[in-house]
């Protein structure tokens, strides 16, 4: 005798029954002291280029998305730190800085003063943007044979090649000086680093191109004195430098002793050799291989979207980006989590960049993350990979 249609429904629904509290056995712990089993994440490469790696990785008990591009930087690579645009006060997002770059990929960069400038000391191209508080930095030798993270010191000087003479600068666009400071002011601090009114200045003109001194650890340029004066109106940058102090003090005195055509060399350095791109942030997550991020309970070491740099022993560049504030989709990570990600990951060193809804991830012409604001954020610098040399240092 055939069943009938309510007797097979009912095995039906039976069956699924039987199959649903055996996959739930599966999952669920075996007794009420063991942990949940996870769920293996699922994991997935693709090569973006010769060289270029990016991985996604999807935790769904978490749940957890973790974004992550690994640069050989032997093949014909460049990773590059960018300000958002030619000057301060720039801010744009990282897609369109990528795409402004031709880069192949790219994440945001240090933590910023919204749409005006990074927190940290920033390099790019052999210039220095701005003396900043001292913090933790992450920079590559120019020749990308080897990465450094630290807290450098920051110095810039200016000498007299005539008489021998040098000068400490006190501030590199960075506001007016004051009193027995000599300030410095570059065509890179655009319109928010304005040069001062009512002081004594010089400007300088470039005679050369960039290169390291003798010690690889200062970048020298070039210049001569173009003009030096006391005035009541700012003195134009004409595509130079602008040294200023001001009136009626010992350093006023020196500014306008400088003769116009005198040779001058224009130094700085963070102490680290050949470098020509370095980049800020906080804090530093892994030192020599060991994770190094102190445990905290406030809500910036709690689980958030977080963004970090690396270097590997292998000589490759580390960029990830994890999403986070997201429940259904991504939780975040913790400062903890995200530097034992970094050694796993093979990091020698890894410094932790801007995170929250700064944080961003552009490959192959695309955001592959979901910033947690719902869209992106501005930010004032970013971290690119380049298909090949990097033009600004040709």
């Amino acid at each position: 005798m055939k069943p009938t249609t309510r007797r097979s429904a009912f095995l039906a629904a039976s069956l699924a029954g039987l199959v649903a509290l055996a996959a739930t056995a599966l999952a669920e712990p075996r007794d009420q002291n063991e942990e949940p089993r996870p769920l293996r994440p699922i994991v997935r490469t693709r090569k973006i280029a010769p060289g270029l790696l990016f991985t996604r990785i999807i935790e769904k008990r978490l749940p957890r998305r973790t974004f992550i591009l690994k640069a050989d930087l032997s093949r014909p690579l460049t990773v590059d730190m960018t300000l958002a645009g030619p000057a301060m006060p720039s801010s744009r997002t990282t897609s369109d800085i990528a795409k402004s770059h031709d880069a192949l990929a790219a994440t945001n960069g240090d933590f910023s003063v919204p749409g005006v400038r990074p927190v940290h000391l920033f390099a790019q191209d052999g210039d220095i943007l701005h003396s900043a508080a001292q913090g933790p930095m992450f920079a590559l030798r120019r020749d990308e044979t080897g990465a450094f993270v630290g807290t450098p010191d920051l110095e810039i000087a200016v000498t007299d090649l005539d008489s021998g003479q040098t000068f400490d600068l006190d501030r590199w666009n960075r506001g007016s000086p004051t009193p027995g400071e000599i300030a410095g002011f570059s065509p890179v601090g655009g319109t928010l680093e304005l040069t001062p009114s009512y002081a004594c200045s010089a400007r300088l003109l470039p005679d050369g191109p960039r290169s390291f001194d003798a010690s690889g650890t200062g970048v020298v340029r070039a210049f001569h004195v173009d003009v030096a004066e006391c005035s009541s109106e700012p003195m134009p940058r004409k595509g130079g430098v602008v040294l200023s102090t001001p009136p009626a003090t010992d350093e006023a005195t020196q500014i306008l002793a400088m003769t116009p055509g005198t040779p001058m060399r224009l130094r700085w350095s963070i102490g680290w050799e050949n470098v020509y791109d370095a980049i800020g942030g906080m804090p530093i997550l892994v030192q020599d291989g060991r994770v190094v991020a102190e445990t905290c309970s406030s809500a910036f070491c709690r689980r958030n979207p977080r963004t970090a740099i690396g270097w590997t022993a292998s000589g490759r560049v580390l960029l990830v980006v994890i999403d986070g504030r997201q429940p259904r989709w991504s939780v975040g990570s913790a400062l903890g989590e995200l530097a034992r990600l970094m050694v796993d990951l093979g990091a020698v060193y890894a410094l932790n960049l801007d995170g929250g809804g700064t944080s961003a991830m552009w490959v192959d012409g695309e955001l592959v993350n979901r910033p947690s604001d719902g869209q992106q954020r501005h930010a004032t610098t970013a971290v690119l990979v380049l298909p090949g040399p990097d033009p600004g240092e040709a």
